[in-house]
């Protein structure tokens, strides 16, 4: 039945935000943790959801719902290849295909027969993790941005890439890129190396964090970029959309340390984790090349730099300092003193690699210019004991809006959500914090959940704090995990929906909500 959402005043209290209204269908899935993955399998006008899982024989159980009468209909069931690892979805001639990764194949799903064909073959040491689970990977991206989505696949000595043409076949993989600086180091908690360990749903998105893509040569063709050790390697593309196996050196004077957050994972290995935890120890100092990216709308890739400092490792200062891009005969060039800088509150950006600490870089107010929105749990002490005693993880929200080229010295807004307590007998809640259209207006709306039991929707308002203040609320049970709600439009009427699959209740039950 439909569910209606209240009113919710904007900031300046002189107007309201527009209602939205959803209509709410459910799927019960089973007593396992099993994969969702949305995308158009079948020729259907709408979204299908497809559930992957594994049953208590081993079999990797594949169900496709398309929603027909005002419910998600059974419309494909069969199993997937022994020993498959994990999946994905890519649009591929306008359709979606499942994809799954076994024995060295990467297949897709047909579900007009019922079979996997060979999509490209890939061998990397990819191990499953220990929880049963099979998880989804995200391995199709456009990589070269012809609107065609591509194949990334990491390995331990550089990325296997494997581009699609405009009728839908794909190039024979090549890999690009240096090898991973930190595959012979030990992780902070790990007893191999990191190349033992082997990659995982876990690093791989560490893995990922070191290709960036930027157009260095200002040819109207993206270009793929990686630093290696002390000066970056530029993979150009051509007018064919490929890129040039041999890579081009180009050096910075920006100065930084590593590339991306996660190294800090093997900063910290040889600490005492006593000392590491309670800040008795000798304060870090280390840069971290966060982005490649065109930050101020000027058409050229700016460079961002993130500067932490701290004893403790739940307790570190950050910075983020960027250096506007500039055209060179050659390149492109970056300052080495910073254009612009954000000192965020948050103090987890040291456990950003482990999902305590995010951000979103996106045009919120339709300038051209990036804005920015971070989110961290609070890791003080009354954050902790709150998680610990309260069974619930507090955030803070901080959002910088870049206006003529400039961010301001504090946040433009800030929020901080504290989800309801709960009782000793529930796990730990970490609230879901997602930002989409919502109501079609072509406004970055913010969805956050207050508790088990409801979520808050903070609309997208011409205003400097971008969200109006008194969110909309909607009443639905939602998981512990974060990571399991989800935005994505379903139907196709550029509003988002809500996606919520819960694995508190027995069985399992995926939540559609879908924006009306």
């Amino acid at each position: 039945m439909p569910l209606v959402v209240g009113w919710g005043a904007l900031c300046g209290g002189t107007s309201i935000a527009a209602e939205v209204a959803f209509d709410s269908y459910q799927i019960v899935t089973g007593p396992q943790r099993e994969t969702v993955l949305t995308g158009a399998f079948l020729p259907d006008p709408l979204l299908n959801v497809a559930i992957v899982g594994t049953d208590e024989y081993r079999n990797c159980r594949l169900r496709i719902f398309a929603l027909a009468d005002g419910a998600w209909q059974l419309a494909v069931e069969s199993t997937l290849a022994p020993g498959t690892l994990f999946v994905d979805v890519i649009g591929v001639d306008g359709a979606d295909r499942l994809l799954a990764y076994a024995d060295g194949r990467l297949n897709w799903f047909d579900p007009a027969s019922g079979t996997e064909q060979l999509l490209v073959p890939i061998n990397f040491p990819y191990r499953a993790g220990g929880d049963g689970g099979m998880p989804a990977i995200d391995i199709a991206r456009d990589l070269n941005g012809d609107g065609r989505e591509d194949i990334l696949v990491p390995d331990t000595d550089g990325f296997w890439i494997s581009t699609q043409a405009v009728d839908g076949t794909f190039a024979d993989p090549v890999k690009l890129g240096p090898p991973e600086p930190y595959r012979d180091a030990v992780a902070l908690g790990e007893t191999r190396s990191y190349s033992e360990t082997g990659l995982n749903a876990t690093n791989i998105p560490w893995y990922f964090s070191r290709v960036h893509q930027a157009d260095f040569d200002r040819d109207g063709y993206r270009d793929l970029v990686f630093w290696n050790k002390d000066h970056f390697d530029v993979h150009f593309q051509n007018e064919h959309r490929q890129f040039n196996p041999t890579a081009k050196a180009f050096t910075t004077n920006v100065p930084f340390d590593v590339d991306g957050t996660y190294p800090l994972m093997f900063e910290y290995n040889d600490e005492n984790m006593f000392r590491l935890i309670l800040g008795l120890r000798k304060k870090t100092r280390l840069t971290m090349l966060h982005a490649l990216r065109d930050m101020n709308g000027d058409g050229i890739a700016d460079l961002t730099t993130l500067s932490l400092r701290g004893r403790r490792l739940g307790n570190h200062r950050g910075t983020y300092r960027v250096h506007f891009g500039s055209a060179t005969p050659n390149g492109t060039a970056f300052p080495r003193e910073a254009s612009v800088s954000i000192a965020p509150g948050g103090r987890a950006g040291a456990l950003q690699a482990a999902g305590y600490s995010s951000l979103w870089m996106r045009d919120f107010d339709g300038d051209g210019e990036t804005d920015v929105l971070f989110r961290d749990v609070a890791t003080g002490f009354g954050g902790m004991m709150r998680a610990m005693v309260g069974k619930s993880v507090a955030l803070n929200l901080e959002y910088y809006q870049m206006e003529k080229g400039a961010y301001p010295r504090g946040p433009t807004a800030k929020r901080r959500i504290r989800p309801r307590l709960y009782p000793k007998g529930a796990g730990v809640f970490f609230p879901p914090v997602l930002i989409g259209d919502l109501h079609g207006d072509g406004r970055i709306d913010l969805v956050v959940g207050k508790g088990r039991e409801e979520l808050h929707v903070f609309a997208g308002v011409d205003s400097p704090d971008a969200f109006a203040r008194k969110p909309q609320t909607v009443s639905v049970a939602l998981p512990d995990d974060e990571r399991d709600t989800t935005l994505v439009d379903l139907n196709g009427d550029a509003k988002q929906d809500i996606v919520i699959y819960n694995t508190a209740t027995k069985p399992h039950r995926l939540t559609t909500m879908i924006a009306r």
